[in-house]
């Protein structure tokens, strides 16, 4: 944060006072007791590692807090594990009333995460004032789902068109460089769509996020989350070039093999071994391009959020994070929990938690905002559970 904004501006740094070793032993005793009742205490397990990164966040002297109840969590998730077994039941015995159930579940998806949205934000509370989360149902369906619907129809009408064109084509030469172009113009064209629908989704979250009475406001330009998203791609098809290269000669023997008339395992066994460096280092390059891109992504991404999102349009928020930083400490985080086999995974979640926190300032008085706490409940976490254990990917 600039001198100026500092010298004109309460400024507060949001900071994590967990310790690794003490999260170890609740981690510790969260895994046994799971273990040992079979997945039930589970519930017991999520509760108590939120109450615990939840209650070392501090703004300002205060500490955020986590109340949603181990039970509410437990019958959610019984509820999903036997809606689970019950659809491949029927996909034994029915299948074609599966494929419909199936249908009727992701035409569900928009108001499942909505409902997991709101069950989260009013199951966080600062100051004793708990967030809140409301959206039309109507515009997170356009969102979630008929948008993106729409964008993938596109894309594959796009590809479509230009496979026909191939077929129309009689020189090779022509079909290379097609394919080329088409190859080319993807690339691009995925980055738009993702920027796009990024755009969207943030919007739809922030923009319908409440803390009490007072709402989050925040402003996105597609453009800038499309730009993000081309140089996310650009990055890892540097990485990807390289990659290449080292496995040049793999896949020139590959080539060579695969026109042969006589082909052995023996043959093919030998390739991979007189290549195993080279392909050992191809996929090191291509494990750093992926985390090189998505560390990118999601540093400039959620600095551009937070530097458009104000409370109240009085108080407004500041990430500070580097990319750089960011990707030394996935590696770092990944090394120690790989080396330790798992056992300093505690240690690699607080360390993230700890810089995610440091990179948080809050700019304004807190003290003269005006917060009423709002009355609304939540005490279905069915579908909170759902997103969670079907992985919906729609945390911000």
């Amino acid at each position: 944060m600039d001198d100026k904004i500092m010298q004109n501006k309460t400024l507060y740094e949001m900071s994590f006072k967990g310790k690794g070793s003490e999260y170890f032993a609740i981690w510790l005793v969260n895994l046994l007791l799971t273990v040992i009742t079979l997945g039930i205490y589970s519930a017991w397990a999520t509760v108590r590692r939120r109450r615990y990164f939840y209650g070392n966040t501090e703004l300002n002297g205060d500490r955020f807090d986590y109340h949603a109840q181990p039970v509410q969590l437990l019958k959610g998730r019984l509820l999903v594990i036997g809606s689970i077994i019950l659809f491949y039941i029927l996909l034994a015995v029915t299948p074609q009333f599966a494929l419909v159930v199936a249908l009727a579940f992701l035409a569900s998806v928009p108001w499942i995460i909505l409902r997991s949205w709101r069950y989260n934000a009013i199951m966080t509370s600062y100051r004793g004032v708990r967030f809140n989360y409301h959206c039309q149902t109507g515009r997170a369906y356009w969102v979630l789902l008929f948008c993106p619907l729409l964008l993938i129809i596109g894309l594959y009408a796009a590809i479509c068109l230009m496979v026909m064109i191939g077929y129309t084509v009689n020189s090779l030469s022509a079909v290379i460089t097609l394919a080329v172009i088409s190859a080319i113009l993807l690339l691009p064209l995925l980055a738009v769509i993702n920027g796009i629908m990024a755009t969207l989704q943030q919007n739809l979250y922030v923009n319908n996020l409440s803390f009490g009475n007072s709402s989050f406001i925040t402003t996105l330009k597609k453009s800038v989350f499309i730009k993000i998203h081309l140089i996310s791609t650009l990055i890892f098809m540097l990485f990807f070039v390289i990659a290449m290269i080292f496995a040049g000669s793999f896949l020139l023997g590959l080539s060579q093999l695969a026109l042969s008339a006589e082909v052995t395992d023996a043959m093919a066994g030998a390739l991979i071994i007189n290549n195993a460096g080279n392909l050992l280092l191809m996929i090191v390059v291509l494990l750093l391009g992926s985390m090189s891109s998505s560390s990118y992504r999601t540093v400039a991404q959620r600095n551009y959020l937070f530097s458009q999102t104000t409370l109240q349009g009085e108080i407004k928020l500041h990430s500070s994070m580097k990319t750089l930083q960011y990707m030394g400490l996935l590696i770092t985080n990944s090394l120690i929990t790989v080396f330790s086999l798992g056992f300093a995974a505690p240690v690699a979640e607080v360390r993230h938690a700890r810089y995610l926190a440091h990179s948080t300032k809050i700019e304004g008085d807190l003290s003269l905002l005006n917060i009423q706490a709002h009355q609304d409940t939540a005490n279905d976490a069915t579908a909170e559970e759902t997103v969670q254990m079907l992985d919906l990917g729609t945390r911000f």
